[in-house]
């Protein structure tokens, strides 16, 4: 399964390469971002206190030169007083750029996120969760573009051994990443 998996993202990654020849500013081309963010809790939940959380995330889709849409997946590890646990999810996500992509220029953006962390491992929980960003990008002499982000979070917990409570935690913080 995962041989093919990769044979087919190998193969949509190949031919975005071939059709890259033809330069259209509307065209809708490969696009990524890898960001790491800190949030911390705005909220105490059934399970005990405050639970701040460390996320990392890939998102990978297609973008023309100011809007773009994705795939993501996220691994968030939230720990805090009375609770520690990890979820693995998988979003859909959605960006908006106030200057296009190709300038140099310090560009503003606003992104949002909307997925499910199924339980993949026996020690990951599941559950609904949602983001919502907006930063700066940064270009370098090298036009590499990095950005730093202020973050909101929700993420409604399930699966724990006490019966029907679902934790929502809700948190604002901080990241930083990569735009390609």
């Amino acid at each position: 399964m995962k041989k093919y998996l990769l044979i087919i993202i190998a193969l949509f990654f190949i031919t975005d390469l071939v059709f890259a020849q033809e330069k259209q500013s509307n065209r809708f081309r490969t696009s990524s971002q890898t960001s790491i963010s800190y949030v911390f809790a705005l909220n105490e939940h059934a399970l005990g206190g405050p639970t701040n959380a460390l996320q990392v995330k890939l998102m990978l889709g297609k973008a023309n030169e100011r809007v773009g849409f994705g795939i993501g997946i996220e691994n968030t590890n939230y720990r805090g007083t009375g609770s520690n646990f990890d979820v693995l999810g998988f979003s859909a996500n959605a960006h908006l750029l106030a200057k296009a992509i190709s300038t140099d220029e310090t560009n503003f953006f606003i992104k949002g996120a909307i997925g499910y962390a199924p339980r993949i491992f026996r020690t990951y929980n599941k559950g609904f969760f949602a983001d919502a960003a907006g930063g700066l990008i940064f270009t370098t002499k090298r036009k590499s573009k990095y950005f730093v982000q202020a973050i909101y979070r929700h993420q409604q917990v399930e699966g724990f051994m006490t019966g029907n409570v679902k934790p929502e935690i809700h948190g604002l913080g901080a990241g930083v990443g990569t735009w390609f």
